[in-house]
């Protein structure tokens, strides 16, 4: 045999014997219950991706895909990882809504708007509006609505007195509000005593969102004759200055109305 012919031979002898592989590997007939079409199929895998934690299935394993996994409603994907949209806090509102692939994006509160939730969701308000013989008892803030009323309103005590105070507390700076919180509504069994100061070394939190949240919530229940002695209660916890803020926005609202019977 010509030895020209050998590498023509062995060359025919490689292509038969990888057919004869190829041929010998079992083929299956399914039928995609989706498109209709008879799928052949060389070798089947296992769906080996698992929507765990905070994924869902966006799309179940098929005969021509794996499963697909995303982000549940809230969360965004980072380094694939599912991290939770971030909350825009009191004074801040949601400028862009968080999706499956980017973050909540917050902005403060505008001149003339408030928030006062901590949220996801939540956009700044606009402030309320006095209607025709109400005044401002407290202008509003990035944290608080305006309070409007009257004088005599506010005399009378009830809900106006309430939100009244609610708004002005909320405007304190947060160092102020947890010495408050502290003294008064976290630790209420020494509320009688006057000591010379606050405890501070008590565990509250250091956020002004759940800090107002007592705040509201101790208010809604608070005795009304302990209200009114809102400006003592102050001036216990050394915010003498908080207090004379108090004392001065009341003989404001009392000179726009001479004959309210206004007296804390």
């Amino acid at each position: 045999m010509s030895m020209l012919l050998l590498p023509s031979l062995f060359l025919l002898s490689g292509l038969h014997t990888t057919a004869s592989v190829v041929d010998s590997i079992p083929k299956y007939l399914h039928q995609d219950p989706v498109t209709g079409k008879t799928l052949q199929c060389n070798r089947c895998l296992y769906c080996h991706s698992f929507c765990t934690g905070n994924q869902e299935v966006e799309r179940e394993c098929s005969p021509t895909s794996d499963r697909l996994c995303r982000c549940k409603e809230g969360f965004f994907s980072a380094d694939d990882f599912c991290i939770p949209h971030s909350e825009c806090g009191p004074g801040y509102g949601v400028h862009t809504k968080g999706s499956l692939t980017m973050n909540t994006v917050c902005e403060k509160c505008s001149e003339g708007f408030y928030s006062t939730s901590t949220s996801s969701l939540d956009s700044c308000v606009r402030h309320e509006e006095c209607a025709s013989g109400q005044i401002a008892l407290l202008q509003g803030s990035v944290y608080h609505d305006t309070v409007c009323g009257s004088c005599q309103d506010l005399a009378n005590g009830g809900e106006t007195l309430r939100t009244f105070l609610s708004g002005f507390l909320h405007k304190m700076r947060v160092g102020k509000i947890r010495k408050f919180v502290i003294r008064y509504i976290n630790d209420p069994e020494d509320e009688e005593e006057e000591d010379e100061g606050c405890m501070t070394e008590r565990p509250v939190s250091k956020q002004r969102g759940p800090l107002q949240e007592q705040i509201r919530k101790w208010l809604h229940k608070a005795p009304e004759e302990q209200l009114r002695k809102m400006r003592q209660m102050l001036r216990h916890c050394q915010l003498s200055f908080t207090a004379e803020r108090l004392k001065k926005r009341f003989s404001e609202i009392k000179k726009l109305s001479p004959n309210c019977t206004l007296s804390f």
